[in-house]
């Protein structure tokens, strides 16, 4: 370990050829899909809601962000609150 340790190519070679391979499973294709297709129409014709920080980036199906009253201070009271937050 000592003497290899000072070579990021080697570890990387090994890694690489006799680790991942081995360790990590690798697929042919790879699906992907951001927030905006998972809650449109692209998947479902209709949703019950949609879960997340609550913001104005909600797909377009779904309408207007509708906040819960309160939400704003909550949010301002924790952010706010010395025994939860701290600034070091």
């Amino acid at each position: 370990y000592n003497l290899l340790k000072m070579l990021p190519h080697l570890i990387h070679h090994y890694l690489s050829v006799f680790v991942f391979p081995v360790v990590l499973r690798h697929q042919g294709l790879k699906l992907s899909a951001s927030g905006q297709e998972l809650g449109g129409d692209m998947l479902f014709a209709q949703r019950l809601g949609f879960s997340g920080t609550p913001s104005d980036m909600l797909p377009v199906e779904l309408g207007n962000c509708q906040y819960e009253k309160g939400t704003d201070g909550k949010l301002l009271h924790f952010l706010t609150t010395p025994r939860i937050m701290s600034l070091e």
